[in-house]
């Protein structure tokens, strides 16, 4: 469905978007080229709703592949068909840092020369004034690395608000891979020191010196999992941080306890509390109709089953690759591979 989408691109400079006259109740691709690097969006508009729902993008790794074996490339999307779902226009934004490097799986929209975040909410403020959306209409929500786009974009878009879940808020917190690696590119582009980089973008990096250099904090309402140490101890700091700019603002902390051993906690909430807590959170005097409610439970019904069956492909793909037959057998396949070239 996704490449189907990307056939059908509109391509368009920044000052095109507002006076362009996009398609209706239906998704497309939008592609904008600025300054040399491709800002890429799924968007549906409806023209019944003044309301919008961003979507923002967090880690995708680079080894992912088709049901036809074809390798998963970027553009990289969160919650891209959710339209389906929601009355409100939706747009699903993608992070061009991966496009640095086949190896790169997260890059928080940090950008190099070019702030990649402060475009993508240039792009999408521009999209809400062509079809006359208010700032105080626009939801940005993600997780993890996507819930940290989603403050800083409403940081940016003065007014807009934003649902995280289990939300970064500092990379320089994220003592992993996805940071070093993301590190190492943009010192080598930059031709930086470590230190001088940290102190250059700093507000690109650390949502608190973003609050400091707008002078502004957005109405933030965060969920956390409980089960995760991790993200409660980041919680907690983000919290005191806050707390300590004495600055008007919103930050409602909702605590919820699933158990995901596979990511300790970390992973996004299921799949139909997001979506009830997104149109709760629009529409206070919400309630799902009774045939809402069967069609949305046999959805999460069936993609628990597709998530359930993809863990055990996954495990079982692994025992393959570490058995002797697998190992000895290399040889040959790579020369099926040339052969077929």
């Amino acid at each position: 469905m996704l490449k189907k989408l990307m056939k059908n691109t509109i391509q368009l400079t920044i000052p095109e978007i507002i006076e362009y006259d996009f398609p209706m109740d239906e998704p497309f691709f939008l592609k904008i080229i600025h300054e040399g690097t491709a800002y890429e969006f799924v968007i549906r508009l409806s023209s019944d709703n003044d309301r919008l729902i961003c979507f923002g993008s967090g880690a995708h790794p680079r080894n992912s592949k088709t049901s036809k074996g074809e390798l998963i490339k970027p553009p990289y999307f969160d919650r891209w068909s959710w339209y389906e779902f929601v009355d409100e226009s939706i747009i699903a934004y993608a992070d061009p840092s991966f496009y640095y490097d086949d190896r790169i799986t997260l890059g928080w929209f940090v950008g190099d020369e070019t702030w990649y975040l402060e475009v993508v909410g240039n792009i999408i403020d521009n999209i809400a004034q062509n079809r006359k959306i208010a700032n105080e209409n626009i939801l940005f929500y993600g997780s993890s690395g996507g819930g940290f786009a989603s403050i800083g974009l409403a940081t940016l878009l003065k007014g807009s608000k934003t649902i995280v879940n289990n939300s970064s808020f500092s990379i320089r917190d994220i003592t992993d891979w996805h940071y070093e690696y993301l590190l190492g590119i943009l010192k080598n582009k930059l031709n930086l020191s470590e230190e001088e980089l940290l102190d250059k973008l700093k507000h690109r990096i650390d949502l608190i010196e973003l609050f400091k250099y707008k002078n502004y904090i957005p109405d933030i309402t965060y969920y956390v999992n409980s089960y995760s140490k991790a993200d409660l101890e980041r919680c907690n700091g983000f919290v005191n941080n806050v707390i300590s700019l004495q600055k008007d603002n919103t930050l409602d902390v909702h605590y919820y306890y699933e158990e995901d051993p596979e990511s300790k906690g970390h992973g996004p909430m299921d799949f139909g509390k997001t979506l009830n807590t997104i149109k709760t959170f629009n529409n206070p005097k919400y309630e799902e109709s009774i045939e809402e409610n069967n069609i949305l439970k046999q959805r999460v019904k069936e993609l628990k089953k597709i998530t359930k069956k993809n863990k055990k492909l996954k495990k079982q793909l692994k025992q393959i690759k570490n058995s002797k037959s697998w190992k000895l057998t290399e040889p040959l396949r790579k020369l099926k591979q040339l052969l077929k070239k």
